[in-house]
């Protein structure tokens, strides 16, 4: 963002939205603004629980805004990243609008969450595809979209943890106002192809498994999906149980904090991408429990287990003997070279007409 912001020849309009806005989840669009940009729209969408009823409406919320915007404000390109619902209801929006979108990982594949049928979704109401391997560019363009419309710049979030300052260790204990020695940090968001019910029995199995573990661990809440909420409230009481040392949750945290709270720890347990994506260029091991990334690339830094207690504790302990961190979705100048791509594309006139391109051979 701070490419296109600073190039005199781009007006770069940012909104923020989802659980930017929420008190429960940090109001985070206050980093944003710290970070030094400045906010064109905020739109809070009331996301009050995790229930299937509020996800739906906070779509329609977000596009009716959105409207309101694009009525006030002629947009060459929106860009958007993954697969979120509320970024759904973004490609949708620009769609009516006849604006082009330049969408971020997309060709990728998570089994476990309807995010895998969103992501795709999207990448057809999209006109210029940044992916972050060669493997999902490729399955971008077998989907139909034309190769020169898809360019593999890597993941922006490997070059963000490689380059953004770590805090020290002092600084972090200062700042979050907890001993940190000897640590795990835990994100585990729910399996959303599988339900609440089942959040709720994945969560348990993981607290039992660390039930028995001496080293510390830092908890970092869920997302706004569906069954965050039955995954939160056991957390929090395995947090606050009165024979509890050394557990510790915090709602959110800033991408310094927590890239700096997992470079210092033992490894990220859970099933959040960070994992697969960032974690292994902070030469952290990850330890990635049940389907909620199935299918997605990982390293050898990242080891799969299934949601069962004695699987999780062994993966614990293989966690110590991890010593390859390297990452498929690192390259080299990832941000310029998605910068350029977008200024090319702006400077061409994108438009919203697209063919189907079809692969030759044999199907």
């Amino acid at each position: 963002m701070a490419k296109l912001d600073q190039d005199p020849q781009i007006q770069l309009d940012i909104v923020a939205t989802a659980m930017h806005m929420e008190e429960i989840y940090g109001l985070t669009y206050r980093v944003i603004e710290a970070d030094g940009f400045k906010l064109t729209k905020k739109i809070p969408l009331g996301l009050t629980n995790t229930s299937k009823a509020v996800a739906v409406a906070a779509i329609s919320r977000l596009q009716l805004a959105l409207s309101e915007l694009f009525e006030s404000v002629t947009y060459d390109l929106i860009i958007i990243l993954g697969d979120r619902y509320e970024m759904l209801a973004v490609a949708n929006t620009a769609l009516l609008y006849n604006v082009p979108v330049c969408h971020l990982h997309g060709g990728e594949k998570t089994l476990g969450n309807f995010d895998e049928y969103i992501r795709h979704a999207i990448t057809k109401m999209s006109h210029l595809h940044l992916t972050a391997t060669e493997d999902y560019r490729k399955r971008v363009i077998q989907m139909g979209e034309a190769p020169e419309r898809v360019i593999n710049t890597g993941a922006l979030g490997v070059e963000n943890a490689l380059n953004l300052p770590r805090l020290s260790l002092a600084s972090l204990e200062e700042g979050l106002d907890i001993p940190l020695k000897d640590y795990y940090v835990v994100l585990f968001h729910p399996v959303t192809l599988d339900g609440e019910t089942a959040a709720a029995q994945q969560i348990a199995t993981l607290l039992k498994a660390l039930q028995g573990i001496d080293q510390s661990l830092v908890f970092i809440g869920a997302n706004s999906d569906t069954g965050s909420d039955v995954i939160m409230a056991q957390i929090r009481e395995f947090v606050a149980a009165a024979t509890a040392t050394g557990r510790y949750l915090f709602s959110s945290l800033t991408t310094q904090e927590y890239q700096s709270l997992v470079a210092h720890s033992k490894g990220l347990i859970g099933n959040s991408s960070s994992g697969l994506i960032e974690v292994p260029s902070l030469n952290r091991p990850t330890l990635n429990i049940g389907d909620r990334q199935k299918g997605r690339l990982h390293g050898p830094s990242v080891l799969d287990v299934p949601v069962d207690e004695q699987a999780i504790s062994q993966g614990i302990a293989a966690m110590a003997e991890v010593t390859d961190f390297s990452n498929p979705y690192f390259q080299p100048q990832a941000s310029q070279k998605a910068y350029l791509a977008i200024k090319e594309a702006l400077k061409e006139g994108l438009t919203t007409a697209k063919d189907f391109y079809d692969i030759k051979g044999e199907v």
